[in-house]
């Protein structure tokens, strides 16, 4: 989405019948600081391993299996 784009309601239609977690997720993965940490995480795990320590879920707040 572009910058310009940001204001137009048809840019969110898609979102229409989303669930709190849903949105939650979407705000996630749109910032960049989250997707770099959790990269970072993710390429020291293996499969099926909580991503992240006490500290990421407190400043996240949430915690997740897996992100990519």
């Amino acid at each position: 989405m572009s910058r310009s784009e940001w204001t137009d309601p048809a840019a969110y239609e898609h979102m229409r019948g989303y669930e709190a977690d849903e949105f939650a997720a979407e705000y996630l993965i749109r910032n960049t600081e989250f997707v770099a940490e959790c990269r970072r995480l993710a390429s020291h795990l293996g499969v099926g391993e909580v991503v992240g320590p006490p500290d990421f879920a407190v400043r996240w707040g949430a915690r997740f299996r897996g992100c990519w």
